[in-house]
């Protein structure tokens, strides 16, 4: 594909992120992502993510232009704009398979002693403390608990506090379907990685994806049987069985999707309600 002029810039973020996709004239994109105003931390540092292909995605690491990130990936679009637009297109399960696949090979390189913790991890781990620096997001966190009721919120925050405490593997720290740049061929893919780089359990990563599917399921509704493709694609491409805290895990990620809301969006009582519901009933089953 040949870029043109005619071709629109894309333009777009919250308080957490903020990202720029402008066409390359020899094809391509690049795109630029920065932390939003309200983002509480900086990117990692570049230079600890091996760059590779497994299964069809490319990781692409990110070259810091100050604060910002810069990617020359393959396509305008990511795999999560595509499945909001359109719904459970099986054709994606080839790239999840291989973004499953991909996670299973980073998670087999070592990892520095010098990372840290998640920064998603960090920012639930601080709304759960009551220690949110934004009186809205400290008023939801005050909602929560009654919200999810005692039992549930004690899995949470048992599972939120055993994730720095298991053994842990060089993990992508974020790996979402919005920064999975699908290829014009549809069989391959540009993953952004680097960002969130961290040493965290094997089934962070793989969890984060896993939630965001679950959570687009549920959320979009459709053809069930669809979406099943996808997620079993993903699992089969890292080949490893889930552990038995999945739905706690997928539940801390849908809580996640709740804080951040909240925080760089804005509070809406309604999508509160809707989150925290869902959560609240993963943790049930």
């Amino acid at each position: 594909m040949t870029a043109t002029l005619a071709e629109p810039v894309r333009d777009f973020g919250t308080g957490l992120l903020h990202t720029t996709v402008r066409p390359l004239p020899d094809g391509g994109h690049r795109w630029r992502r920065g932390p939003g105003p309200l983002a509480p931390a900086p990117f990692v540092p570049t230079g600890t993510f091996p760059e590779g292909e497994t299964g069809g995605v490319r990781w692409v690491v990110g070259t810091a232009d100050g604060d910002d990130r810069i990617y020359d990936v393959r396509n305008r679009e990511a795999v999560a704009g595509r499945l909001l637009r359109e719904g459970p297109d099986e054709a994606f399960a080839p790239v999840l398979h291989g973004l499953g696949a991909a996670l299973r090979a980073l998670h087999e390189q070592p990892a520095p002693v010098d990372l840290a913790p998640p920064r998603g991890l960090t920012r639930f781990a601080t709304w759960l403390d009551g220690r949110a620096p934004d009186p809205r997001v400290a008023y939801a966190e005050s909602l929560l608990r009654p919200r999810l009721g005692i039992p549930a919120w004690n899995r949470v925050r048992e599972l939120t506090d055993r994730i720095p405490a298991e053994e842990a593997v060089l993990s992508h720290g974020a790996p979402g379907l919005g920064s999975l740049v699908i290829a014009e061929s549809g069989d391959a893919a540009d993953a952004l990685a680097g960002e969130d780089v961290c040493r965290a359990p094997w089934w962070f990563d793989l969890g984060w994806v896993l939630g965001e599917l679950v959570e687009l399921q549920w959320y979009l509704g459709g053809d069930k049987a669809a979406w099943q493709r996808l997620i079993k694609a993903l699992l089969d491409g890292y080949d490893r069985e889930l552990p038995e805290h999945w739905r706690a895990f997928v539940a801390l990620r849908v809580l996640l999707h709740a804080h951040d809301y909240t925080a760089y969006v804005g509070w809406e009582p309604k999508v509160f309600d809707k989150y925290t519901g869902f959560a609240r009933y993963l943790l049930s089953v």
